[in-house]
């Protein structure tokens, strides 16, 4: 099958290594485009359909980054099938994504879900319940988004962008006010600030340039 370059995402730093912990075991690597640095590997070039085990390598490699590195998240699925390609495609999306940085500077994603238990009767307090948690996690972060309600006990579910050096806090704020409310908690991250950057920048329909 014909190999291409797989970006993972993009980020501002010298050229940096993160070794073989791509697609197939690939080198994951940056290229260099003006001031910003796409974090690519081989990979085949295919359709890169949603399949959990494709999703957990790009999600892997991102989580490997960020360890070091503020990361502008790209989708999942942006395959190109040169560095001529990909180059391109930056150049398109240069604008973009240097108005993306500051967004993204210091700052990670974290989510929270909260859910009302099993049997418990909130009384009519379900949104001054939402109304104080959302304020008090606000408070010690920079922003936040509403996500889909999916399920009838589920009071919350909001995505909230913190400053890396804010995270302990806001566990702390997390973990009192659901202990106080007498509520449960789904509490993930921290992720690359999916919901707060546009991460299509690089392509078309979420599929890169071929």
């Amino acid at each position: 099958m014909q190999r291409g370059l797989y970006v993972y995402c993009v980020i501002r730093s010298p050229q940096a290594e993160f070794g073989p912990i791509g697609f197939g075991g690939s080198n994951v690597h940056t290229l260099e485009y003006r001031d910003l640095r796409p974090v690519v590997s081989e990979a085949d070039l295919r359709d890169y359909a949603v399949d959990e085990r494709d999703v957990e390598v790009h999600r892997r490699v991102v989580k490997r980054v960020m360890e070091e590195h503020d990361v502008l998240p790209v989708a999942y699925g942006m395959i190109f099938k040169s560095k001529k390609n990909l180059t391109v495609a930056m150049s398109a999306g240069y604008t973009a994504m240097k108005k993306a940085w500051p967004v993204v500077t210091g700052k990670v994603e974290l989510g929270v879900k909260v859910f009302r238990p099993k049997g418990v009767e909130l009384n009519g307090r379900a949104e001054e319940i939402r109304r104080d948690i959302i304020q008090r996690l606000t408070a010690v972060s920079v922003d936040f988004k509403d996500l889909k309600l999916f399920s009838d006990r589920l009071l919350l579910n909001t995505a909230f962008l913190v400053e890396r050096s804010r995270i302990d806090e806001f566990s702390e704020r997390v973990g009192s006010a659901i202990a106080e409310h007498d509520l449960k908690t789904s509490y993930s991250g921290p992720w690359p600030p999916y919901n707060f950057v546009d991460i299509h920048i690089l392509g078309k329909n979420r599929r890169g340039f071929r």
